[in-house]
């Protein structure tokens, strides 16, 4: 069962040294949608504020590649430097949510609707970064935890 929570948007961000995929929800978190794929480049910083000042979430989730034993992996290490550059930026609430096999997903998802993997490329991190802040989403929902606090 589904609880109310608090009225605001929402952003989620599959981290990936290359790019990072950003989802948005609507501010009743009914709808999680694709947002950007930006450019994981020496202009991140100033990109990311620029959409943090743009979507004024009311909190950040990051998905954490942990390995599937659920340890921290070299890829999770990357991600809560990530998280870190984000707490410059932004002053709500990040949290670190579990993204085993989002990617993965995010393909079969993208193979389900006729597409091939070239054309997943541009859009893929979008989709990766949809499924983590549902999950987040659905957590808060059900009154669980969101996430790993950062």
């Amino acid at each position: 069962m589904t609880k109310p929570i608090e009225i605001g948007t929402r952003i989620g961000f599959d981290f990936g040294e290359k790019r990072i995929g950003v989802a948005t929800s609507d501010s009743e978190s009914i709808l999680v949608s694709p947002h950007a794929t930006v450019l994981n480049d020496d202009n991140l910083a100033e990109k990311l504020t620029e959409i943090f000042s743009d979507i004024k979430p009311i909190y950040a989730v990051v998905g954490n590649p942990r390995h599937l034993s659920g340890e921290n992996s070299p890829k999770s290490m990357q991600a809560i430097d990530f998280a870190k550059l984000i707490q410059s930026i932004f002053s709500g609430p990040i949290y670190l949510v579990d993204e085993r096999l989002s990617t993965a997903n995010a393909y079969s998802q993208m193979r389900e609707a006729g597409k091939n993997s070239k054309e997943s490329k541009a859009v893929i991190d979008q989709i990766a970064a949809v499924n983590i802040l549902e999950s987040a989403i659905l957590n808060e929902k059900s009154g669980t935890s969101i996430g790993e606090i950062f």
